[in-house]
């Protein structure tokens, strides 16, 4: 292979292996002002939403902190795992001397084993907030929701190239 398409395959490997960081930060936390923030995971994102567009009363707030601590803690040894994996394959990719695809798979699967693991704790983050909000504030979630997915469909419509 030439140098150019090993060092793009290099690079989109490790970009690859890299995306889960982002994936993999540790659910929303509490912000400075004692508001709620979120961090950059997709998953994260909806939760976000939910928490943003549920108005959470006082008591929910505090609800919502206290699971979404407990979550983070829970997460935050995955992560470290995750960056480590990650790391040790960046290390694999760019070594001197041959790697095969056979090299990397038990640690392309430990990789996959612990993002599913984080998206599993993710997901019953979002269900824990989920049962703390009203019937009222779902409804809320949902419009909310459903209004910024018409909002990106009709940006994606503005960036489309104009049809000749």
């Amino acid at each position: 292979m030439p140098r150019i398409g090993a060092a793009l395959l290099v690079g989109a490997l490790l970009a690859a292996a890299g995306s889960g960081a982002a994936l993999a930060q540790g659910p929303l936390g509490g912000g400075r002002d004692g508001g709620m923030r979120w961090g950059a995971g997709r998953g994260e994102g909806e939760l976000a939403l939910m928490i943003r567009a549920a108005n959470l009363t006082p008591e929910q707030q505090t609800r919502v902190r206290e699971i979404l601590s407990a979550h983070r803690a829970a997460a935050r040894p995955v992560v470290e795992q995750l960056r480590r994996a990650q790391a040790e394959l960046g290390d694999k990719l760019l070594a001197t001397g041959p790697v095969l695809a056979a090299d990397l798979q038990p640690l392309l699967e430990r990789i996959n084993q612990l993002r599913d693991q984080l998206a599993r704790g993710s997901a019953t983050t979002a269900l824990e907030v989920r049962a703390v909000l009203t019937p009222e504030q779902l409804a809320r979630v949902a419009q909310t929701k459903e209004r910024l997915s018409q909002l990106r469909e009709e940006m994606r419509q503005l960036m489309q190239p104009p049809r000749r």
